[in-house]
């Protein structure tokens, strides 16, 4: 009894019962933490982005039906913008726009049934029992300033060796 107990915690403690979770082993060279209580996500930035700013918009797609020839509805998100404090009107610095999406609204954003972004494709960087975090594939294709860096930041903060709910879209 006492084993299955201690297995039984293991489990939870570990995420293994829920799906995976946003918690990311600390990156050392990410000193910043970002959290988000309400959809349990948490990021690292980089010590240069200390006095970050934090912008909710929102986003918005029609659903697709199936054959992709209706329009059954609609759908809607919050997208968390991390912004640089060196980022000025005049002179814009790439942000970092997660997309947060329902399980269920993840399951419509693969196949392009609803689509957020002017372009591309959006892919997963991490997720918990309730919401998958998205990343359009073009969010850094831009002159702005920083646009290798927030790739970079990107590619530290997704969960390695996890497997995603779904294979990456080309």
């Amino acid at each position: 009894m006492k084993t299955k107990i201690l297995l039984v915690l293991a489990l939870v403690l570990s995420g293994g019962l829920f799906g995976c979770s946003t918690a990311v082993k600390h990156p050392a060279d990410l000193p910043l933490r970002y959290h988000n209580a309400q959809y349990d996500l948490t990021f690292f930035l980089p010590a240069d982005w200390k006095g970050y700013s934090v912008l909710i918009q929102e986003w918005n797609s029609t659903l697709s039906s199936a054959d992709y020839q209706t329009v059954i509805g609609t759908e809607h998100g919050p997208i968390i913008v991390l912004r640089n404090p060196q980022w000025k009107a005049s002179q814009p610095y790439t942000d970092i726009p997660i997309i947060v999406f329902t399980r269920r609204q993840w399951d419509f954003a693969i196949p392009q049934r609803i689509f957020v972004g002017a372009a591309g494709n959006n892919y997963e960087i991490a997720r918990n029992a309730k919401y998958v975090f998205g990343m359009n594939s073009h969010f850094n294709w831009s002159e702005f300033k920083g646009w290798e860096e927030t790739g970079k930041i990107v590619g530290q903060n997704v969960i390695a060796g996890i497997p995603h709910l779904y294979p990456d879209p080309p």
